[in-house]
């Protein structure tokens, strides 16, 4: 009866059990509008502590994803699919970022073997567990295709291209293949750290700033987004406050970037800064956290940001701190993704996420003439697009 009445009160379509005994795959498929047309949202691979646990995130990112295409001005409607109980990715240490809790370069050498074992099945000296990853994402590619085009899926946490490639081989409905534009140098996330840099960019510009020059930016979270985005902060100008639970990526920031400084991770939020860009997991902007803030501006890439949204938008708002709503923020990289599927290049789909400065003002302008705050003005762009 709980399980209903979330989908009620979240108003989800549709939730999509699939299990496939040969593989292990246990996942959930979360449509939560086709109001726009297909729903479009990212594969996660991840470790839940219980399979509600696994049921909450995928309804709850669906829905993020509706809004963020509908307000984007995207033609698709919102889902995600997540697969957990994955044994031999359990004890990984987690890694901050948009791509989950296994090293990318760990990640891709495990799906080359993968790949492998599904050209040449007989070569037994390959590793068992990365073999079932490989068939998972095949029976989930089944799954898929079962909807007939309903639903099309792409990169996420803890996903790389070769999972994608598995999954292409038993449907169509998926992106981020091999060789294409989100598969390549890391191009998805270098869209969604350009749509997270125009937009402080913006929200500087709507108190006054015209320049990054010297302006002191907090980044949490050093995974592919937020060290993509440390770099065009850098190059702008901006002071740059950088932490992440991994000591080496921090490292390779102070030498990257001269004049950064760290932070600790769990205290980041509470720098002396004008700009906190929140580039790791969700729910790090808490009841408490906020109060914490030094900042003037909020924006960043992390999903999710607010803990208790109406309760934590409310007091920034209260605070006079500019909340950039995270969906509207980070909507680069879903951008990229629709318009390579309808054929554009990189320089069409870097225009049209340049174009996130400009939805992030209408936003700002609906909660100055709405008195209400920014996260309920997003809401209420995109609501009234759907």
């Amino acid at each position: 009866m709980q399980l209903w009445q979330e989908m009620e009160r979240e108003g989800m379509e549709e939730l999509i059990f699939c299990h496939d005994a040969d593989s292990g795959l246990r996942a959930v498929i979360a449509i939560h509008s086709t109001a726009l047309g297909p729903a479009l949202g990212g594969c996660r691979y991840w470790t839940y502590a219980s399979e509600e646990e696994a049921v909450r995130d995928a309804v709850k990112l669906a829905k993020g994803m509706t809004y963020k295409n509908a307000i984007s001005g995207l033609p698709y409607g919102g889902g995600k699919v997540v697969i957990w109980d994955v044994p031999f990715a359990k004890n990984v240490k987690q890694d901050q970022g948009s791509h989950g809790s296994q090293s990318v370069e760990r990640v891709a050498s495990e799906q080359k073997v993968a790949a492998d074992q599904v050209t040449h099945p007989q070569d037994k000296s390959l590793d068992t567990d990365v073999s079932r990853r490989a068939q998972r994402f095949r029976a989930l590619g089944r799954c898929l295709e079962r909807l007939n085009g309903r639903y099309v899926t792409g990169l996420d946490l803890g996903t790389t291209a070769i999972d994608m490639d598995q999954i292409r081989m038993e449907t169509a409905y998926v992106t981020d293949t091999t060789g294409s534009l989100g598969a390549q140098d890391d191009f998805t996330a270098e869209m969604t750290a350009y749509g997270v840099y125009i937009g402080i960019v913006t929200s500087l510009r709507q108190q006054g700033i015209a320049s990054l020059q010297s302006i002191p930016v907090a980044v949490q979270g050093l995974g592919k987004v937020g060290y993509a985005l440390c770099r065009y902060l850098h190059a702008a100008g901006a002071r740059l406050i950088v932490a992440d639970v991994v000591p080496e990526r921090v490292q390779r920031a102070l030498v990257q970037f001269s004049g950064a400084i760290s932070a600790d991770p769990a205290h980041i939020h509470a720098a002396d800064c004008k700009v906190f860009a929140p580039c790791a997991l969700g729910g790090v902007l808490t009841p408490a956290t906020v109060e914490e803030l030094r900042c003037s501006i909020v924006a960043g890439a992390a999903n999710n940001q607010l803990s208790e949204r109406q309760l934590v938008a409310g007091r920034m708002q209260a605070r006079g701190i500019l909340y950039a709503p995270d969906y509207v923020l980070n909507a680069g990289g879903i951008i990229s993704t629709a318009y390579e599927l309808e054929g554009a290049g990189p320089d069409l789909i870097r225009q049209n996420v340049a174009g996130i400065a400009g939805t992030l003002s209408k936003v700002y302008a609906e909660a100055a003439q709405s008195a209400i705050s920014t996260a309920d003005a997003a809401d209420r762009l995109a609501e009234s697009i759907l």
